[in-house]
């Protein structure tokens, strides 16, 4: 690990200047962290803020950068309203929320002159489907951690190691997950979902998501079953307030892409 890290190192000094796409993540604050730790301000990041992620993360990663001392950029964007062909929801759909943001992220490093732009792909992330990868190859986004075949564990060590706050923080990703593919994505649903997710987490579940399923279905997958069917009267009451009509509990829990099966099925 000392060996991959060591040469990690010397391939970011040797970028000059790097722009973080910078979510806050477990992957996005170790890659702003060696990058800030070996560049100083030759390393930027940028955070963009928008409907499909949760305010609190989006918020939490801009106090991660603080932590960190990188300088932090926080971009504006609504997906839903720069491609009609977004909120259709298509498989694809990752890959256009890329070239998007890709877009975004290429003007503002051509204004700060930085030729080097950077994500925290990382060799784990390999064996699920990605599309938003093929626009990242596309558009020449460098991903150091696959690069250097370093892995989700390894990342999540690194980070223990050096005391980044992160290093046991759980997986997230954009709202959009929780849509079933050709379901239509909407700001109105983006904020529902969070809504309810956002309840989920009060009522003391660490990780949790809401599926938004036709009918307006609620499907509820959380880390902890036990504890979502002692308070299944209150977390159904709460999630029809918000907009649901029918809540419904998924008995496997928590499974990260788990929409993703419907992409599998169609290919076998």
């Amino acid at each position: 690990m000392n060996e991959k890290l060591g040469e990690l190192r010397e391939a970011i000094r040797g970028k000059g200047r790097i722009l973080v796409l910078f979510s806050g993540g477990l992957d996005s604050t170790l890659l702003a962290w060696l990058a800030y730790d070996v560049l100083g301000e030759d390393a930027r990041a940028l955070t963009f803020h928008s409907p499909i992620i949760h305010k609190e993360e989006a918020a939490e990663a801009r106090m991660t950068a603080e932590i960190i001392g990188i300088p932090c950029e926080v971009v504006s964007v609504d997906e839903t309203g720069e491609d009609p062909a977004f909120s259709v929801n298509p498989p694809e759909r990752c890959y256009l929320c890329r070239k998007i943001r890709n877009r975004i992220a290429r003007k503002y490093a051509d204004e700060q002159g930085i030729a080097v732009i950077a994500d925290g792909l990382n060799a784990s992330d390999f064996g699920d489907y990605r599309p938003g990868m093929k626009a990242a190859r596309e558009d020449g986004v460098w991903q150091p951690f696959a690069e250097f075949d370093i892995t989700k564990e390894e990342i999540r060590e690194i980070s223990r190691q050096i005391g980044l706050p992160t290093w046991d923080k759980p997986n997230t990703v954009c709202l959009c997950s929780r849509f079933p593919f050709g379901t239509e994505i909407t700001i109105e649903r983006l904020k529902r979902v969070e809504d309810a997710e956002t309840f989920l987490k009060r009522l003391g579940f660490s990780v949790c998501r809401v599926r938004y399923f036709p009918l307006e279905t609620a499907v509820v997958e959380v880390d902890d079953i036990a504890k979502a069917v002692e308070h299944k009267e209150l977390i159904a009451a709460a999630l029809r307030e918000k907009g649901f009509l029918f809540v419904t509990l998924d008995l496997e829990g928590f499974a990260s892409g788990k929409l993703n099966r419907t992409i599998k099925a169609k290919d076998e």
